[in-house]
């Protein structure tokens, strides 16, 4: 296949998201007025996001640019690769490119959502090429901890540009799928203008084990237990699935699956081939107390120490049939996505709590990493020999580092290219110049809101969690602004009330002083008064306790049809139902 080396419409390179942070993985790739996509990933929040579900990428540029979109190629089938790409399609048809695995899972998720018409799912193999406007995209089969993902060869008028997905060099891979290297050192010798490297692992240094090591551990860790086994591991790991069932069907055990990512990854792998799993083999979660408990392994999901998974319920003993206890084994599988650590921890203390035997972390050798470590980065680099790396899929440090040895391999520091969301690179007659950067940044996805939580709500739910809430309120002559009930002090989260009386009196003081304070200077002013209510509340509650609850004030103006002060008195004498009661404020 042969392509310009020189000449032809300027390429632009376009990030808007995988750089900076591990997790939405998205590219745009833009010449001759087409824009290719490639990925389109989510990301999972940490405790400083309360209450949102998932982190996606902002593609207003793809969205503001929709009838330029020739496809999108998707590199293999991580949530952080193709997890926002549902959110998309609902609002932009499009062609999607991927793997059969690839696929299975995204239309797991597209179950979920509805797509717009003339979006088209297309299947395509490693080694085969694409045809998307004028861009052709070459895959190339690449080893990664979910089957079937692929390296990109992406043929632009500017020269070749190879997007190497996530990936690690396995020598010895479970399902005999070798990386084709032969492919890569092709590419090579193309003088490519541009790879595009994953490098999460820069700082680790060797090469990233095999999944052979994992299970050669699990089979002594099958043949010496003696209770039942729990392992978890990510629900996508389909290599590491099959060795939990081939190491159970050795040890006469039979696997139950528990919870739905992991049951429904199953049956995709089981239906497009690439999951055999021993007859009768598995059995249905809700017979396993039938069985004696060394014959049963729990293949469950939450790896990640999610609230509401299996493991987690397990270990909480909140699971309708399932509970861990002394004699058993816990297997967790997999490493911690940065701000999951507590999670997981709690859940391993929980576990040990019941009396379990917990196996877990790389020092015991019960998970390997699917990206490859700083000599795998290495050797890629010596494959592809690229005139300009971009680093992806990698915190910023992640990225510096990859600069700093890619310059020990002799590629000139100015030609590391350092990305950020939004940011630009064009290259023209083979050399690489930022330009104005896209709108960028990250969309949080709160239940059926998408971009709706920003700081300031993020804000006040830590406030919230943090703190709690206080509403003063204060019932007003409609007409004459005069008090005709209350103040009377809620709260959630800030004080147990009946505890907290001298509190209470004083905080009530405080709101009568204020509206006074007004009322000597002039006519009281709704809005003034709210905003001079939450500061001089606010401020005393300061004083007297150390807090800074959120404090909202709530004016309620009365007329003679309406409510009396007797409308606001709490009914509870514990003090706790003031805060449930539901306030008719206007």
């Amino acid at each position: 296949m042969s392509f310009s080396q020189h000449g032809g419409s300027p390429l632009r390179v376009i990030s808007l998201g995988g750089v900076g942070s591990i997790g939405k993985n998205m590219t745009v790739f833009e010449q001759n007025d087409e824009l290719l996509i490639v990925d389109c990933g989510l990301m999972f929040p940490d405790a400083d996001r309360p209450g949102v579900d998932v982190i996606i990428p902002d593609m207003s540029y793809v969205f503001e640019n929709a009838d330029r979109v020739v496809g999108v190629v998707l590199t293999h089938g991580h949530e952080d690769h193709i997890g926002a790409l549902p959110f998309l399609l609902e609002q932009m048809p499009a062609r999607v490119w991927g793997t059969p695995l690839t696929l299975g899972f995204l239309e797991n998720r597209l179950s979920e959502f509805r797509p717009m018409e003339g979006t088209e799912l297309i299947t395509v193999e490693a080694g085969s090429t694409i045809s998307a406007g004028s861009f052709q995209v070459e895959l190339v089969r690449v080893h990664h901890s979910v089957r079937d993902g692929v390296a990109l060869g992406i043929h632009t008028e500017q020269g070749l540009v190879v997007h190497s997905g996530d990936y690690k060099f396995d020598t010895t891979p479970l399902d005999g799928v070798q990386t084709d290297f032969a492919k890569l050192a092709e590419f090579g010798s193309r003088r490519p203008i541009l790879l595009l490297s994953d490098s999460t692992n820069v700082e680790r240094p060797g090469f990233a084990g095999s999944e052979t090591q994992v299970g050669e551990v699990f089979e002594r860790i099958f043949a010496g237990a003696r209770g039942r086994i729990y392992v978890t591991c990510f629900a996508s790991h389909i290599a590491r699935i099959e060795q939990v069932f081939q190491h159970s069907a050795r040890t006469g055990r039979r696997v139950a699956v528990a919870g739905r990512s992991m049951t429904r990854n199953i049956q995709t792998a089981v239906r497009l081939g690439y999951l055999d799993i021993p007859p009768g083999s598995e059995i249905p979660v809700d017979v396993v107390n039938e069985l004696p408990p060394d014959e049963v392994t729990i293949l469950a999901a939450g790896s990640q120490g999610e609230p509401f998974s299996a493991l987690t319920r397990i270990a909480i003993g909140d699971h309708k049939w399932l509970e861990a206890g002394e004699g058993d084994t816990v297997v967790i599988s997999a490493s911690a996505i940065p701000g999951n650590e507590s999670a997981i921890l709690r859940t391993v203390d929980n576990l040990f709590r019941k009396g379990a035997r917990v196996i877990y972390g790389r020092d015991e050798g019960v998970h390997v990493s699917g990206h490859g470590n700083r000599e795998e980065l290495r050797l890629m680099l010596s494959l592809v020999q690229p005139e300009y790396v971009m680093p992806v899929h990698g915190d910023y440090r992640h990225l510096v580092l990859f600069r700093d040895l890619a310059e020990s391999m002799g590629i000139p520091r100015d030609h590391s290219i350092l990305m950020e969301p939004g940011a630009v690179v064009e290259f023209r007659n083979r050399v690489a110049k930022r330009v104005a950067d896209v709108p960028g940044g990250e969309l949080n996805v709160d239940g059926l809101g998408v971009g709706d939580v920003g700081d300031v709500v993020l804000a006040d739910r830590q406030s919230l969690a943090e703190d709690g809430i206080v509403l003063p309120v204060l019932a007003l002559d409609r007409d004459t602004m005069e008090v005709v009930g209350g103040p009377e002090i809620y709260s959630r989260g800030f004080v147990y009330m009946s505890a907290a009386q001298d509190i209470i009196d004083d905080l009530k003081e405080e709101v009568l002083a204020t509206y006074e304070r007004l009322a000597d200077d002039d006519t009281v002013d709704p809005e003034l008064l709210y905003d001079k209510m939450r500061s001089s509340v606010g401020k005393r509650i300061g004083a007297l306790t150390g807090r800074r609850p959120m404090v909202v004030p709530v004016i309620l103006p009365i007329g003679d049809e309406d409510a009396t002060e007797e409308g606001l008195d709490c009914p509870d004498e514990a003090g706790s139902g003031c805060a449930q009661r539901p306030l008719d404020v206007e």
